[in-house]
Formats: structure tokens, sequence, C-alpha cells
């Protein structure tokens, strides 16, 4: 959030004795995106945060989509979704297995797009992955992306929408 528009944004979601937190653990597949659309669904399709439902699902697509095109097959992909009174914060976190003595060759960047969230050439694809974060930058009340200590390449893309008041 920019400082000065700290002042007409909206307070970040709050965690209240009522918030609830809901997990999946995903192989980075093809597959992972629909099991993740799916596992949303179920979570927000009854209840006070039914409206958000739709760019719940469409966003989590994206971000889940965006974190399986990082991450090489055995990795795991976890979804959190954290419901609250007012609103939700879900969150992807990818974490691709070390290789074990083998050191990795620097990739080629040429005709390869950056990787969004970490600034590295990014698998080549048809896809572009900077699509996702647009449209998580536009249709979600608050984002952004957590590096964390762990292995490279390891990192949390989160996102919240917010219950109209």
């Amino acid at each position: 959030m920019h400082p000065h528009t700290a002042a007409v944004a909206r307070p970040p979601l709050c965690v209240s004795a009522g918030a609830r937190p809901y997990l999946l653990t995903a192989p980075s597949s093809p597959g992972a995106p629909k099991a993740a659309r799916d596992f949303v669904r179920t979570v927000l399709r009854r209840g006070p945060l039914a409206p958000l439902l739709d760019t719940a699902v469409l966003l989590t697509s994206e971000a889940v989509t965006t974190s399986h095109l990082r991450t090489p097959a055995p990795s795991d992909i976890l979804l959190r979704v954290l419901t609250a009174g007012h609103g939700l914060r879900i969150s992807v976190h990818d974490e691709p297995p070390a290789a074990v003595g083998v050191p990795s060759p620097a990739p080629s960047a040429e005709g390869r797009r950056q990787d969004p969230l970490l600034g590295v050439p990014s698998p080549p694809g048809d896809r572009d992955p900077a699509h996702g974060l647009l449209l998580i930058s536009r249709l979600a009340d608050d984002w952004g992306m957590t590096p964390f200590a762990g292995p490279p390449r390891s990192a949390s893309l989160w996102f919240e929408l917010h219950t109209p008041r």
C-alpha cells in the first residue's frame, strides 16, 4: 500500500476469533489449478463470503497456475484460505525441491520472460506468467508476494478480498 493512499484504503484483513483457516496441498501439476478452484468454491459457496466466490476462484486459479509454471513437477503447492467476517486472504506457497549435489545451470535469458515474482527468467511456454499477477493486482483489494528464506525460488503469493461494507 502506498503511504499517500493509506488514509483512503481499506483496513487490512483482521484475524478475529471467528477466522477460519483452510489448507490444501497439491502436487505442482497441470491439475493443480482445478483442484484449487474446486477447493475455494467448496469453502466459499455458502455463507457471508459467497459474493466473493467468482473473484476468489478466478484469482486462486491464476495464482496456482503461476506457481505451477515456476516450479518443477515433484514440488508441492500449498493453498491457504483464511476467512474472516468481512473478507478473506488466500495465499499460494510453492517450494521447489532442492537438487542434492547438482548445481543448476544458469538459465539463458534469450527469448524468455522474467518471472514476475522473483525477477529470474521464467520457464518457456505460451502463457505469460505476468498475466495472473495483472488480474490479481486489478481485482484484489490487497495483494503481495512474500519470499521465504528457505530454498531458492521459494515464495508465497497472497491476495485479499473484502466484502462491501
